[in-house]
């Protein structure tokens, strides 16, 4: 197994892909604080009308900070999408290029396989996850300022609301990770992983639409639903345990599911 994590580690870090993968995330963050701030300066000069009484908007009335744009990263960089490619590139390119078949001739067991190179996924993900924090917090604080926390959010919730991004960065790996296993093709795993979540989407809107309930709604349990509502400085915590099952649901399926891919499918 060791020698299996160093390949996977080597082979990540000598992907061009994982750094292009990277610098896209840090250029659309970059690009949506730019956007925004330029945005509400162009309002600060604006009045805006409420009730006959005209109030000029400026920088304090927003929400925008460093913790803000924190937490909003990875909705607001695309990440899943970036992610769904780089999974792709990096799972399928043992099948492209053959080089599985010399892993599993040399007596490595496809679970070693599976295993050394799906942790190996969650860790980049992990890292991938951590520069669009660090670079949302600091161009937030670049044009915004720190920020603070809203009056009912606390420390330790706010380290909650990381975790649980972090859980759907996982989840999301588990699900790209799975596909690929699949498809075992990178254009088609790509395709795949960008269009998939989007037809669950709609499938589920449609299932509510059908249902047609007050009190229950299918999509709030969906994947992109779950990290959408993450994405903020506070998250109720009736969201927050929903949410978290819900990823690690998805996790312990899509694991399970690709490992069982995995190992039947012909190298």
């Amino acid at each position: 197994m060791n020698r299996l994590f160093k390949f996977e580690f080597r082979k990540l870090f000598r992907q061009k892909s994982f750094y292009i993968c990277g610098g896209v995330l840090v250029g659309l963050i970059l690009l949506s604080a730019f956007t925004m701030n330029l945005l509400l300066s162009f309002s600060q000069d604006a009045a805006v009308s409420a009730d006959g009484i005209t109030v000029a908007m400026t920088a304090e009335d927003s929400v925008f900070s460093g913790l803000y744009m924190l937490t909003s990263a990875l909705s607001g960089s695309d990440f899943s999408i970036v992610l769904a490619v780089f999974i792709a590139l990096f799972v399928c390119s043992d099948h492209n290029n053959g080089t599985l078949k010399n892993i599993i001739a040399k007596g490595y067991g496809r679970s070693a396989i599976y295993a050394s190179k799906y942790i190996v996924s969650l860790i980049a993900s992990t890292i991938l996850t951590c520069v669009c924090w660090l670079t949302g917090f600091l161009s937030g604080t670049a044009f915004w300022g720190v920020g603070s926390l809203p009056e009912e959010g606390t420390a330790l919730g706010f380290l909650g609301i990381l975790l649980l991004q972090l859980l759907a960065s996982f989840a999301y790996t588990s699900l790209f990770f799975m596909i690929s296993a699949l498809l075992k093709r990178t254009g088609g795993s790509i395709a795949v992983g960008i269009i998939a979540p989007l037809v669950v989407v709609m499938i589920v809107s449609m299932i509510d639409a059908f249902i047609n309930s007050e009190s229950f709604s299918l999509s709030e349990y969906w994947l992109d639903s779950c990290y959408t509502e993450i994405a903020a400085t506070f998250v109720p915590s009736d969201t927050a345990i929903r949410c978290l099952v819900c990823f690690l649901i998805y996790i312990a399926i899509f694991t399970v599911c690709g490992h069982l891919v995995y190992r039947r499918h012909e190298v």
